[in-house]
């Protein structure tokens, strides 16, 4: 009998911490289907409030993008309780130090504000997923240290978020 009981306590233990595991994995999110796959800044300034372009000497440059939607494929999760966080990846092309960029970003319609740099994730919503795409929208600002750049030949410099999602209990 003890050898029974201590099976059945190892089975449900384990299906309690398989279940817990299970609301803790991150699902990365489609977010295809947004607007403006490619987003220019409305505008690039440098440290003094200058355009960028005119200072050879800036030390940094502030882009400001103005409203940015994100279109996210999240039928799989209708009806359910979660929370999408945006993330950088932690390695950027033409980036040499992470902490020389700072993605910034006011909410809009219910969005949350908050700022990451590469390798960090920031919590954008939170709720129950009602729709089978979920529209979140920001004001999107960037802040690059010059100091921070690697091997760049000049031209577009980017990079591109990724979205998980945690179900909730």
């Amino acid at each position: 009998m003890t050898t029974w009981c201590n099976w059945l306590h190892g089975a449900v233990a384990s299906a309690v911490v398989f279940a817990a595991c299970q609301a803790q994995a991150q699902h990365r999110l489609d977010s295809s289907a947004s607007p403006r796959q490619q987003v220019a800044a409305l505008q690039v300034l440098d440290e003094k409030g200058q355009p960028f372009a005119l200072n050879p000497f800036a030390q940094q440059a502030h882009a400001r993008f103005g409203r940015v939607e994100f279109r996210l494929s999240t039928a799989a999760f209708t009806g359910r309780r979660v929370r999408i966080d945006l993330l950088l990846p932690p390695q950027v092309p033409g980036l040499r130090n992470p902490s020389g960029l700072t993605y910034h970003w006011r909410g809009l319609d219910g969005t949350l504000s908050g700022q990451v740099i590469p390798g960090q994730r920031h919590t954008l919503w939170s709720g129950v997923i009602e729709q089978p795409f979920t529209l979140l929208a920001i004001e999107l600002g960037m802040r690059l240290d010059v100091a921070a750049m690697g091997d760049w030949s000049g031209g577009n410099f980017g990079v591109e978020p990724a979205f998980e999602l945690e179900l909730l209990p």
